[in-house]
């Protein structure tokens, strides 16, 4: 049974998520979720070499990528797209890939996307 205050806050924020997502903010940022997955859907990941393999075999970083996409949908954020990105290799393992690779990659994408993340702030500052 949960806590009153507990329960409170978390339709509190489903609230506000649902408002945000009916915002035009959200809506755009739902736009851009879709161009990206999208965009990537054919797409691979190496994460050794810190670089997303497009079908056609271009191997671009992160900023690379979101440039690529924004290139195709200029009216979007390129901030939005590169948020988008992110999120795509936090879940972009195949289906197909077995504990132990899905292991490998989770491995080697933290600390990839840790780094990314510290060089964005450094930018930001």
């Amino acid at each position: 049974m949960g806590n009153w205050r507990t329960d409170q806050a978390v339709g509190s924020f489903m609230d506000d998520f649902h408002e945000w997502m009916d915002s035009p903010e959200g809506q755009q940022s739902i736009e851009a979720h879709d161009m990206v997955f999208d965009a990537l859907k054919d797409a691979d990941v190496d994460p050794k070499r810190r670089k997303i393999v497009w079908g056609d075999g271009q191997r671009l970083s992160i900023k690379q990528t979101a440039k690529r996409v924004h290139a195709q949908h200029p009216d979007m954020p390129l901030d939005q797209i590169e948020s988008h990105v992110v999120g795509w290799l936090e879940s972009c393992a195949p289906a197909h890939y077995s504990d132990r690779q899905m292991e490998e990659l989770d491995r080697l994408i933290q600390p990839w996307l840790d780094d990314y993340e510290r060089a964005s702030q450094v930018r930001k500052k």
